[in-house]
């Protein structure tokens, strides 16, 4: 599980927002209103173009969006876009050395997309109960759900691996897993093919014996390649840093590294220069590692 920390899918930035965190006033029509524009706030974090300034600015940011899940407990809009915040957050900026704070990051955020789950009765009733009901309850979700299973699914997987080896996280494992299976049966290629990229990342780090699988691993890094574009970078550091680096494949580790700083910025198309941003500094870091990895 080790290999899984410190990349998850996706990243955050901040806007400058009223100071509403935490003053109680969402309520009734309020809170209706502020519903999208949570939700907008979280989605342009995409738009931005300067990973310094979306590190600096999104604490911010995840304070207000806390603050309008506290007002809003049972709004599941809301819900998800403080999710997503901490999670984006947590995997593009938070260091492999700070475990603590990633782990307490991830926590709140799975609890919100818990919450905004279990407007669900049937999950509701099963999300602390035998591994077997929980896995039945999802498939009482369908495809306008994805969001929320997906962003949930990273949650817990990024508070689990973050966890120090905890057995009674470790014990969890199967709960996020299974979440996301739904949201591969249901839409795959959900956030530019994330869901493969989970499982790619998934079946490379887990031990042989154990539910490792390096060809379903490439098979899946093969199919969020397909579903993000040619210029998206993510799909390809990922593959590097996971499959090519457990399969001790040298050659394709550093050539895929070395093509992603070969890109330039100035071809980034909207939308993706954020996240290309981050991988190709993820891939400056990882070159160097060549020589201890194989």
């Amino acid at each position: 599980m080790s290999g899984f920390k410190g990349w998850m899918t996706g990243a955050c930035a901040a806007a400058l927002v009223p100071a509403l965190s935490g003053c109680g006033m969402l309520r009734g029509a309020a809170t209706s209103a502020l519903a999208p524009m949570a939700s907008q706030m979280s989605a342009s974090l995409q738009e931005q173009t300067d990973p310094d300034l979306v590190r600096d600015g999104a604490p911010a940011l995840i304070l207000v969006l806390d603050g309008f899940a506290a007002s809003a407990p049972d709004n599941p809009e809301i819900l998800l876009a403080a999710a997503s915040a901490r999670v984006g957050y947590a995997a593009a900026f938070v260091s492999r050395s700070e475990a603590a704070r990633a782990r307490d990051l991830y926590a709140r955020a799975r609890d919100y997309g818990i919450a905004a789950l279990s407007q669900n009765a049937r999950f509701r009733a099963a999300v602390a109960g035998p591994v077997d009901a929980f896995e039945a309850s999802l498939a009482g979700f369908g495809r306008a759900d994805v969001p929320a299973l997906y962003t949930t699914a990273m949650a817990w997987m990024g508070w689990i691996i973050n966890s120090g080896g905890s057995m009674e996280a470790v014990a969890q494992i199967n709960r996020p897993v299974a979440i996301m299976r739904r949201v591969m049966a249901l839409d795959p290629t959900h956030e530019r093919g994330g869901p493969h990229l989970f499982f790619g990342i998934y079946y490379a780090v887990q031990p042989r014996g154990g539910g490792g699988d390096l060809e379903a691993s490439r098979r899946h890094f093969d199919q969020a390649a397909a579903a993000a574009g040619e210029k998206a970078l993510l799909p390809r550091v990922a593959m590097a840093e996971f499959y090519a680096r457990y399969a001790l494949d040298q050659g394709l580790f550093e050539s895929t590294l070395k093509s992603v700083l070969g890109t330039s910025d100035r071809d980034d198309p909207p939308g993706l220069q954020l996240m290309n941003a981050v991988a190709r500094r993820r891939a400056k870091a990882l070159l160097p590692m060549a020589e201890e990895w194989f």
